[in-house]
């Protein structure tokens, strides 16, 4: 039996015990050896896809250049190699991370979510780690920050999807590490000049010594410098980055979480560049007919002539609301947290973490361990039952601040808005903004918010509660300074 196969039926059959260990780790599989590719989660050791791999003898690497587990961080899409406990637990031997991109922040988008470095365009969505910044949120960054970005490339769309976003200062010409990883294209070796990603490169400073053998248009490759003349990177290094792309065994295991790309059918299509065969795999949090170009997804199973042979396929549903207060309670038979009067239901796919100890690398945290009035920021979807349940939930240190972000379910103009079933109330003294992010009258926020039947306005909602009983929010700047309302894209 496979790995996740089992996952999946002790998952069914007993869920209150698997949520309680605070993540969807393998059950023993039916092979040892195992590379796994995915974000990182959490931490003690290092949690990635759901897998807690002791990292304490792991050769790891960034960049190629050897470095120390203290420096790896949440959202930091990773390849670990090792071996797998019969408890589920791994063994790494070896972690390898690699930023998308390094540079200075040239424009940004809050309508669509984008900010762009070195030419290249990176989404931004809820699952987005933010670091080296105190809100956590897009609000946090402006043009001209240096900033890192670890991405999953969403090939089917032509994406990048950050899933971690690092301020790293203000960016200083000459000074500041500049890298960025793509397809060349417009190869002209003898001026030694090329574009990556649409970004023109100018590598004639790399002796041909040090540049890739072979190198041609279509090949991936990293350039690296401190230099940016006129949007054209004056590159130090040039390096390959085909070679990353290993080649696994037949028989070894292979865990894969990216987007989906060339779909002909479940049996023939791909997961971050790997080809997969998901015909007799189960399928959580969705069905067969969900299974297309540019969803996201983690596959599991074993390698077979260059295929991943998927035992499990997982969808990583984009979560819609987000959630932050104090937990009111909890229902361990039930698996349900509720915040601000709203049960949310938390299964095996739950990411959990705890920043209280360390901030910058969070442990996992269970169910059980939760205690009432401990702050949680919880994302969530809500189901065909119309149900929330969690995708993540952290619990963070104590603050006022209450936030609630989803789509609106009802709204009395200037008074009240309600957000995916939680109450936030508005007065004469709250602020709101537009999709942009500029301030706007009550009339005018509260007329561009459309509740069903039509399509519901994404609305982020920023304020206090008297105490941890109160399901309704306090927007209205009345008995604080927090009281804020934005139109979000998502």
């Amino acid at each position: 039996m496979s790995s996740n196969l089992l996952k999946s039926l002790i998952a069914v059959l007993a869920i209150p015990i698997i949520s309680a260990c605070g993540g969807s780790g393998s059950p023993p599989p039916s092979v040892t050896t195992q590379t796994t590719v995915g974000t990182i989660t959490a931490f003690g050791s290092v949690v990635v896809n759901g897998i807690r791999f002791d990292d304490s003898t792991a050769r790891i690497t960034m960049d190629d250049a050897l470095t120390t587990r203290d420096r790896l961080r949440l959202g930091m899409v990773v390849q670990v190699r090792g071996q797998i406990n019969a408890n589920g637990t791994g063994a790494a031997s070896s972690i390898q991370y690699n930023d998308c991109v390094q540079g200075p922040i040239t424009a940004m988008n809050q309508v669509q979510n984008t900010v762009t470095v070195l030419g290249q365009t990176v989404h931004i969505d809820d699952s987005t780690v933010f670091d080296g910044v105190t809100l956590r949120d897009m609000n946090s960054f402006a043009v001209g920050d240096q900033v890192e970005i670890s991405c999953l490339r969403d090939q089917a769309r032509s994406q990048i999807r950050a899933t971690r976003m690092e301020r790293q200062g203000a960016f200083q010409n000459g000074v500041s590490e500049l890298e960025v990883k793509g397809t060349v294209a417009n190869l002209n070796l003898a001026a030694g000049t090329c574009t990556i990603d649409g970004l023109v490169v100018n590598f004639s400073g790399v002796a041909a010594a040090n540049r890739p053998n072979g190198l041609i248009n279509g090949m991936t490759v990293e350039a690296g410098g401190r230099n940016l003349a006129n949007g054209v990177l004056l590159a130090e290094q040039l390096r390959d980055r085909d070679r990353d792309r290993i080649s696994y065994p037949d028989g070894e295991g292979l865990e894969v979480e990216g987007y989906v790309s060339d779909f002909v059918s479940i049996a023939n299509f791909k997961v971050a560049g790997q080809l997969v065969n998901g015909a007799n795999a189960v399928i959580r949090n969705g069905t067969v007919a969900d299974i297309a170009n540019g969803v996201k997804v983690e596959a599991d199973g074993t390698v077979s002539n260059g295929v991943l042979v998927a035992s499990v396929l997982v969808l990583k549903l984009q979560t819609s609301v987000s959630v932050e207060a104090g937990m009111q309670s909890k229902d361990t038979a039930a698996n349900t947290i509720t915040l601000l009067g709203r049960a949310i239901k938390v299964n095996v796919d739950t990411e959990w973490r705890d920043r209280l100890a360390s901030p910058r690398q969070p442990t996992v945290i269970s169910l059980a361990a939760l205690n009432p009035a401990d702050r949680l920021e919880v994302k969530a979807y809500k189901d065909a039952n119309g149900t929330l349940v969690a995708t993540r939930v952290e619990r963070t240190e104590a603050d006022t601040l209450v936030v609630v972000k989803g789509p609106a379910d009802a709204k009395v103009p200037a008074t009240q808005l309600t957000i995916s079933g939680i109450g936030v109330a508005t007065g004469a003294n709250t602020r709101y903004r537009d999709l942009i992010g500029v301030l706007v009258d009550a009339t005018t926020f509260y007329s561009s918010v459309q509740v069903p039947p039509a399509l519901p306005t994404i609305v982020h909602a920023r304020g206090v509660v008297a105490n941890l009983a109160t399901n309704v929010v306090d927007a209205t700047r009345a008995v604080s300074s927090i009281g804020e309302l934005e139109i979000s894209k998502d």
